[in-house]
């Protein structure tokens, strides 16, 4: 069930994503797919079956076959793997072959997506993604992620990036990002605030970016008539104490703040 404005637009992003997931819509890009090591593909050599079936690329890029011996696979498409098998095979060992390859298991290109996803865990990347396929296929974000996506990028030059991911969901491409293999995804948990007294809807909120008092107020459904708005504080966890302060309404409003809004005097 999708909770949230994050969560109501990834639903409909994660059915477009599943729609976009079929093998038949991802056979151009399958062709074109560079093939990695732990990939399972899928060799035909027509009319010899002993020579046809599933092979696994090793660690170190290569593939196994009788006759022909290692044959370099990583780094190749499944069309240039399959020309190089034919050139092989047919230098002396088979008459005219005809080959196919396909990739059975895409397992070279791996994400890892953690934290407040539904489905968090590895991913493997069939083709180019972003990062909202990425979390769609993890299920989307939970009710009480952040909007704020942390994506860590490993490598000779490691690199932290951060992005909205609300606003990637609502289409803006400088936040919805390529992935690329062996980043790893971070959900975090969505900061929140609380408020109490003299409010309408007191509670535990989501803590907006850039959020003030006034505004708090405002998602709590605004004050009651009985509200002093002129002596409203904030109690703040400052080291091992909590700190009340007086604030006023065009304040900022700080994670786990607690917001007190008294009542008149009169």
């Amino acid at each position: 069930m999708c909770l949230g404005n994050i969560q109501k637009i990834v639903c409909a992003v994660l059915l477009a994503v599943i729609i976009t997931a079929a093998p038949v819509a991802w056979a151009t890009d399958a062709a074109q797919y560079i093939i990695g090591p732990e990939d399972v593909l899928e060799v035909n050599v027509w009319d010899n079956r002993d020579l046809s079936g599933r092979v696994t690329v090793s660690l170190d890029g290569y593939v196994d076959y009788q006759f022909i011996g290692r044959v370099r696979a990583a780094g190749l498409t499944v069309d240039e793997l399959a020309a190089r098998l034919v050139a092989l095979f047919a230098d002396g060992y088979i008459i005219n072959p005809q080959i196919t390859v396909q990739v059975a298991e895409y397992r070279s290109r791996k994400v890892h997506v953690v934290g407040e996803a539904t489905r968090p865990g590895t991913y493997f990347l069939t083709r180019a993604m972003t990062i909202v396929e990425v979390v769609s296929l993890a299920g989307g974000p939970t009710a009480k992620a952040d909007n704020e996506v942390t994506i860590v990028r490993d490598g000779a030059d490691p690199e932290t990036i951060v992005v909205d991911l609300e606003k990637a969901l609502q289409g803006d491409t400088t936040q919805n990002v390529s992935i690329q293999s062996g980043d790893s995804i971070y959900l975090s948990k969505a900061r929140t605030f609380f408020i109490m007294g003299e409010v309408n809807r007191p509670g535990q909120y989501t803590l907006e970016k850039g959020m003030t008092v006034r505004r708090a107020i405002s998602v709590a459904s605004g004050n009651t008539e009985k509200a002093a708005l002129n002596r409203v504080t904030i109690i703040r966890r400052e080291g091992d104490a909590d700190v009340e302060m007086e604030v006023d309404m065009q304040d900022a409003v700080m994670p786990a703040d607690t917001i007190v809004v008294p009542q008149s005097y009169f």
